[in-house]
């Protein structure tokens, strides 16, 4: 009797310890482990969180760039870190997070630009070329931004930063070149892009200092062009301008010299005495022709051998009276029409002879030899038989 008592005490002791037991496990197992972090992967069963120190698995699919708030069990699977969770929420940030202040970039991805290129695990919201300060975490070889701001486009450019311009296209071809108003700027076109010449364009693209300021341009999306070059009189055209006159040809070769500006022309052949309309760039020595024409052909001016007047270009016609060649290769040819005559001067490299009754037509500049009235012709085509 005594035994079975002693029996019951011992087993409803052991049933308390069990039962105490039991109890404690059951709660120890209701405690979940909480992990806050940012998703920088996702699929469609896993994702990553990470808060800036560590990196945690979730067997959910979340969105990326978006933080939130793991209630689960934690457990340690071959070396990482994974949670099973029971309640995913979005959550605000209880983490530091680090800053960078760089030039947003999306090409082939998308970059801060600091001048180094930081890859960003998302695309922003954020103009191309626009500097941003942005606030996020590192993981892996990426920057994962959790919020910015934008300060717009840099007015000023700096190496290996973006930098936007307007200006008129000056040259293309081997190179591209525009003028801003104050400098030449050199661009560095995708393949394939092509440029008018007296354009304006508005340009983004990476600065580069060379031995000009250069932009290399990332994409053809990043021209546009905006209009044409401001349309001025020649005397009144600056640099950029399209100039416009009606001038006469004084002299030919490589360019052409005019009697209306000491700027040559380049990009269009004409004889000496044409008169020609033109329509043309302005760069910074010179002007290339856009639109030219020759409007009145130097066969219609005037035979001016009685009109002499040194310094002008004209259209001279009559009979040789004389011809003089001297030792050294110059030559002297009187060329007379009724009571009108002029010294016409031929230059050894002109290589043209003359005889005595010959009716010639030349076109060349008044001037003097030994005081007495002359021509003087450029080149050997300046000079023709009969009245042409």
């Amino acid at each position: 009797m005594v035994r079975n008592k002693r029996l019951t005490v011992v087993l409803i002791v052991g049933s308390i310890i069990v039962l105490s037991a039991m109890a404690t496990f059951g709660e120890q197992n209701e405690k979940l482990d909480e992990f806050t972090g940012l998703c920088v992967y996702s699929s469609a069963s896993f994702s990553v969180l990470n808060n800036g120190k560590t990196s945690v698995g979730v067997y959910a699919p979340l969105e990326e760039g978006r933080v939130y708030k793991i209630t689960g069990r934690l457990m340690n699977s071959s070396g990482e870190l994974r949670i099973k969770p029971v309640m995913i929420e979005p959550a605000e940030l209880d983490f530091p997070l680090e800053k960078i202040t760089g030039a947003y970039w999306p090409t082939d991805g998308c970059y801060l630009l600091t001048p180094d290129r930081i890859r960003l695990g998302s695309c922003l919201n954020a103009s191309k070329g626009e500097v941003v300060e942005a606030e996020g975490l590192w993981y892996g070889r990426k920057f994962y931004v959790l919020r910015y701001r934008g300060f717009g486009i840099p007015e000023t450019p700096r190496d290996g930063m973006p930098w936007s311009v307007e200006g008129v296209v000056l040259y293309t071809g081997s190179r591209t070149v525009i003028w801003n108003g104050s400098e030449e700027i050199v661009l560095y076109l995708p393949y394939g892009t092509e440029l008018e010449l007296g354009k304006k364009i508005h340009v983004l693209g990476i600065a580069k200092f060379y031995s000009r300021l250069s932009l290399i341009v990332d994409s053809p999306d990043d021209v546009d062009v905006v209009g044409d070059a401001d349309r001025k009189n020649v005397s009144l055209a600056r640099v950029g301008d399209i100039a416009f006159g009606t001038c006469i040809v004084m002299d030919v070769g490589r360019s052409l010299r005019l009697n209306c500006t000491e700027l040559r022309l380049y990009g269009f052949s004409a004889r000496v005495g044409d008169t020609v309309s033109f329509e043309a760039l302005r760069r910074k020595s010179s002007l290339y022709c856009l639109s030219c024409e020759v409007v009145k052909p130097r066969e219609k001016l005037s035979n001016a051998i009685c009109d002499f007047e040194e310094g002008k270009l004209v259209r001279m016609s009559g009979v040789v009276e004389w011809v003089k060649v001297y030792k050294n290769g110059f030559g002297l040819a009187n060329v007379t029409d009724g009571n009108c005559w002029v010294l016409l001067k031929l230059r050894k490299s002109l290589g043209i002879s003359l005889e005595k009754n010959q009716t010639v037509t030349a076109y060349g500049v008044f001037t003097t030899y030994r005081d007495m009235p002359a021509l003087e012709i450029a080149l050997g085509d300046d000079l023709c038989s009969g009245r042409c």
